[in-house]
């Protein structure tokens, strides 16, 4: 079983599209048919650590949004991911704020990163979409 994780952005990463690119994102358009993702541009990067969520922070704009899903492959390619959007998480990188199926936390406004680096974000049973409004 191999996992990737993907993110789906609003506007594309500038780092992966110069010609100097050392970051460690990866196309994912030949898993984007497979992707429950609603948005253009698509990633493998991602992860649930303490870079990640400053890469975020600092990547996402007043208003903008990034979806990140786990996408699993079995024998053969064979997805063992599926989307129940009723389990969707989202991740108010403003406000600070964490919700998923059974309410919306705060996140402590000095260790946030740290906090949600402890909490599932990923998921291969859901998209996790991350704003900041």
């Amino acid at each position: 079983m191999t996992s990737h994780y993907f993110i789906a952005t609003i506007k594309p990463i500038p780092e992966f599209h110069s010609s100097e690119n050392n970051y460690a994102f990866l196309s994912g358009k030949a898993y984007k048919e497979q992707l429950p993702f609603t948005l253009p541009y698509v990633y493998e990067f991602g992860g649930e650590t303490i870079e990640f969520l400053t890469f975020l922070d600092e990547f996402n704009e007043l208003g903008d949004m990034v979806e990140q899903y786990i996408f699993e492959e079995g024998k053969n390619g064979i997805s063992l991911s599926r989307n129940y959007p009723e389990e969707v998480r989202t991740v108010n990188l403003l406000k600070r704020t964490y919700k998923d199926q059974f309410g919306e936390y705060k996140l402590n406004e000095k260790a946030w990163k740290e906090e949600l680096s402890k909490r599932t974000i990923a998921s291969k049973r859901s998209v996790t979409i991350f704003v900041k409004y």
